[in-house]
């Protein structure tokens, strides 16, 4: 029979390199982030400063939020569970694999795609920001495609025969009072 300790330790040994993976990702999204405001204000508030309005300030602190907000969501999708102290504090879980679908991977596609605003309106064109429109516009057409519309146009489910004979008693003793 295989020993119930090397099985433990090879699936906690999984649970370290996810955990390990997580840290790594999200310390280069950081990075990345970072990366992307300073070059935005170097560029754009520095060098021309004469453009720059309470509008442009107005996005900035927007993108702020969503990197905090999506930043903060992947963190603690990743977050790792240990034990009690009391019990050795093993690590239990790993958190999520910020590689898998799902809210994590369009949670990646919406900082790709703010990354691509902020930079793009700020090194080329204040006409990219209409780009931020499109994540919020494929979200309303898959909520409407998939939830909205097949539930408000749904037919009415059709009678059992034991419903109908209650109906049509209904009817029956209806018609006799």
């Amino acid at each position: 029979s295989p020993n119930p300790c090397a099985q433990r330790c090879m699936a906690n040994e999984a649970n370290k390199k996810l955990l390990l993976k997580n840290q790594v990702y999200l310390a280069r999204l950081l990075y990345q982030i970072l990366s992307c405001n300073a070059i935005y204000c170097v560029y754009r508030v520095w060098y021309h400063w004469d453009s720059f309005s309470r509008w442009h300030i107005t996005g900035e602190l927007l993108m702020l939020c969503l990197y905090f907000a999506m930043y903060r969501f992947l963190a603690s999708a990743a977050s790792p569970r240990h034990a009690p102290l009391a019990q050795g504090g093993a690590l239990i879980s790993a958190g999520s694999d910020l590689d898998s679908k799902g809210v994590i991977e369009y949670t990646w596609d919406l900082l790709y795609t703010t990354m691509f605003v902020q930079l793009a309106t700020g090194l080329l064109s204040d006409w990219f920001a209409l780009v931020a429109v499109v994540p919020p516009c494929i979200g309303f057409y898959y909520a409407w495609t998939q939830y909205v519309y097949p539930w408000i146009s749904k037919p009415d489910e059709p009678l059992d025969a034991a419903q109908e004979a209650s109906k049509k008693q209904k009817v029956k003793y209806g018609r006799a009072r």
